[in-house]
Order: structure tokens, then sequence, then C-alpha cells
């Protein structure tokens, strides 16, 4: 149940809802991978609207990944053709591991939109295919959706996954066309029928001229419908661009309800409200599909920032990590990435191979028995390089996170307030993790003045509270 009750507003912070290290943390998990505390104590010195814009053209301004070697390679300049290409994807995957660490909404839109216009790797099995297609998304990410739309259906993994290459005048596949309107634009059974579906799929034929394995795919006027169709009660010789002009302007309400409530679930709470959904419908057909404004109007307003918003999206195995390493100060580098990229494949998110053409179900399809403990031993496994090799910025971060120096039980409860949301249902989950923190310090030295913030073993006992904490139903949540 969503029992938020605020709307669209402006978020301007006062008395009773202030702009604060809890805030700020919630627009960084949400709007990105989090951040190192003193990101988020910067963004206290500035109003939160401007931080918003801020974070939306820094993601605006974010540069497209470097054009890899395999960026058009065709099967005839491999060797061993598979084995090269899975080894390049591999590659890949992890440097856009080790990018998304950094590049906040741009990266976190990237990766949404990854799993919502889904392709897999395991169906196309080119790694030029696959670059063709991140492009389009990185390019995209804040852009048009429009025009989004438009460039997807043609990148070639798009039209070999979803058998554009097969769609052919006289035998057309209705794959892609069912898709686009039901998983894409529109959502199941919503403003399109099966009528609809036929007559959009020899709309799209003609995309079958694969020049080589793995090379360029291209329109061949042979292989296209001319023929006259009907697409949503209206009647013409449409082809592909002639029929995503007609989707929006057919059917703008359906889409911008669709898109912005799938926004809606992914960033502000799995539970909608019909009212926000309308509003910031009413802003993507206003801006002309614009995106970043979408973004902006429900990231600046009262609604995302209410705290019934807060921990009630279940975080991905890959943001669960990325969001753990900003947060502690930690950089993933060449090596570690690796075992991060390794984990989240086993766990079941495999970049570039979503589980099938809806995408990963996301919130309560992340967690179950096995990928809840593999999550926990993930996390912690990580907490005895930290202490040795983040010693400095472990130490700043305990400091930074509290306006309390000398009471240990304050102290610990401000940490776990800026890593849990909501904190604690019950008491005995503090006095545990109190427990966890003082570790193996002596009770008098918390009495008697020895024990400060700035006692040399902090490091060490947010290691160890963070032990228990990642180990907690609540840590689960963003």
């Amino acid at each position: 149940m969503n029992c938020a009750v605020t709307d669209l507003s402006p978020y301007i912070p006062t008395a009773a809802v202030p702009w604060n290290k809890l805030r700020a943390v919630h627009l960084f998990r949400r709007a990105g991978f989090s951040a190192d505390i003193d990101t988020v104590l910067a963004a206290l010195t500035e109003a939160p609207q401007h931080v918003v814009d801020n974070l939306i053209q820094t993601a605006l301004d974010t540069p497209l990944t470097p054009e890899p070697n395999f960026a058009f390679k065709s099967m005839s300049e491999y060797g061993l053709a598979m084995l090269e290409s899975i080894l390049e994807r591999d590659g890949y995957a992890r440097e856009w591991i080790l990018k998304l660490q950094t590049s906040g909404l741009h990266g976190r839109m990237t990766l949404f939109w990854h799993n919502h216009f889904v392709t897999r790797f395991d169906v196309y099995e080119s790694a030029s295919y696959m670059y063709q297609y991140h492009k389009v998304l990185e390019e995209n990410a804040l852009g048009n959706f429009k025009e989004f739309v438009r460039a997807i259906g043609l990148t070639p993994a798009m039209l070999v996954y979803l058998n554009g290459t097969q769609n052919a005048a006289g035998s057309p596949n209705e794959n892609y066309a069912r898709e686009v309107y039901e998983l894409f634009t529109l959502g199941v059974d919503n403003g399109y029928t099966q009528a609809d579906i036929e007559e959009t799929a020899r709309a799209f034929t003609g995309y079958t001229n694969i020049t080589e394995p793995w090379g360029e795919i291209l329109f061949d006027p042979a292989t296209h419908d001319t023929g006259e169709k009907t697409i949503f009660g209206q009647t013409g010789n449409y082809g592909y661009d002639a029929v995503i002009d007609l989707l929006f302007e057919q059917r703008s309400t359906e889409i911008a309800e669709f898109i912005a409530g799938k926004l809606y679930r992914n960033f502000v709470n799995p539970e909608v409200c019909p009212e926000m959904i309308a509003e910031l419908a009413q802003v993507f057909i206003d801006s002309d599909w614009s995106i970043a404004e979408l973004l902006r109007a429900l990231f600046k307003s009262t609604h995302f920032f209410d705290e019934n918003n807060f921990a009630t999206v279940i975080q991905g195995h890959l943001e669960h990590y990325l969001i753990f390493l900003n947060e502690v100060g930690a950089q993933l580098n060449g090596l570690s990435v690796f075992g991060v990229y390794a984990d989240t494949t086993e766990f079941g998110q495999a970049l570039f191979n979503p589980v099938d053409v809806a995408g990963w179900p996301g919130n309560r399809a992340w967690i179950n028995t096995t990928n809840l403990i593999y999550r926990q031993n993930a996390q912690e496994s990580q907490l005895g390089p930290l202490s040795l090799f983040s010693f400095g910025e472990l130490a700043a971060f305990v400091t930074q996170v509290t306006d309390e120096t000398e009471d240990v039980d304050l102290v610990c409860r401000d940490i776990i307030r800026y890593f849990l949301p909501k904190g604690f249902q019950f008491e005995a989950d503090y006095a545990a993790a109190l427990v966890n923190f003082k570790g193996e310090i002596p009770q008098n030295y918390f009495e008697d003045g020895t024990w400060t913030v700035n006692y040399w073993a902090t490091p060490f006992q947010l290691s160890g509270l963070l032990g228990f904490l990642v180990k907690m139903p609540e840590y689960q949540l963003k």
C-alpha cells in the first residue's frame, strides 16, 4: 500500500520536512547508485532543486562509452568466433560495471532501459551487435522517448532477437510488432488489438538484408509489404517510421501513463499512486517525450521526498553491490570487478542476458532463500579488505555521518539510520547492532570518555556493524 499523500509540487524544505542526510541519500540511491559521504554533505549546502538539476545535467553531459575494436566486427573477422565474441561481451560488461559505479543517473537510466528494451546476447551472439545496442541505450537514456523507440527497433540486436530479420512480405513475423506495444510502449492489452499487431508486422517488413553473419542489417525494398494497412483505425501505406509516428499520435496517453508508471515503480514505490501517474504522464506529453523532463519533475517533487516512499524498493543484485561500495567510499578496479560480474551473473542478473523479453521482474523477485544468502555473503566478504585498504575513508565516514561525538549508542543509531532509511522496527535489533559496533572495546572506554568517534578503532567498529547490517532484511531495501 502506498501511504504517500503528497503530489508533484516542488519539494521545498521546511522544519517538518528538512533537507537532510536522510533525503539526500534517498535521492542519490534512487537517481544513481548512491554516493560517498562527502558528496552527500556537499549536496546539503545546496537547495534540493539545484541538486536534482545538477544530477540531470551531469547525466545529459555524460560521454558515451568509447567504441571498442569489435564495434562493427563481422563473423568472418574472427578465428574462434563464438568464444572470442563471448570473451568480448564479458570484457565489455565488466567495463560497463566500472562505469556504472561513477556514472550516476545516466548509468542508472541506461541500466533501466536495458531491462525495458530487452535483447539477449545468447540469441544474437555478436559482440558488435551488443555494442551497437548498448550505444543506443546510452545515447537515448535521458533523451526523447519517441526517437528512442524508433532507434531501438532497428538495432541489429533487436532485429535478430525479435525476428525482424525474418519479417518479410507474404510471411510477416509478428514478434516485434507485438512486443513494441505489449512491453515497450503501451502495456499488455492496452490500446491495441491482434489486428493492429498483424498490420504493424506488415508495416515493419523489409529489414531482412543481413550483408554477412554479424554484419550490417539493411532494408530490402523487395521484402517490404507495400500494401495498405489499417492500424489504430487509420489506413495508409505505412512503413516502419510511419507506424512509430502513428503510435505516438494515436496512443499518447497510454504510452505516457505506461512509461510513467514503470519509472514510478522503479524509482519511487512498487505500489503506484494513480494521481501521480496521471500528473507525470501529462509532463511527459507536454515535454514532447523528454525523459529528462519527466525525471526532473519526479525527482523534484514533494512526493518523491515523502518518507512513506523511503525503503520501499528492493535493490537489484548489481545496484546492491554498487550502492554498498559507493556509500563506504570504495572503488572497484579491473581486478575486483571480476568478482562483481561473476556474482551478479550467478545470482541471475547477467548483463546483456535478462531472463526473457519482459526483463528481470525486479523488486521482490530479486530475493529468494538462495540469493539472499549469496548477497549477504558477498557483502560480508568485502568488509575485511575494506577495513585494511579503506581505513581512512571508514574513519572519516564515522565522524561525518553523526553530530554525536561521545555517546556510542547515538553514534551507532545515526550510522544505522544512514544505511537503513527507516531504521529497525524492534529495539532488540538496535541492541544487537550496538554489540557488534562496540566489538572488543572494553565497556569502561565508553563510560570514562576514552572512546569517541575519533577513536583509532572506529573503522573496524564500522566494519563490524556493517557485517551485522548486511544480514538484516531491512538492508535489502533502498
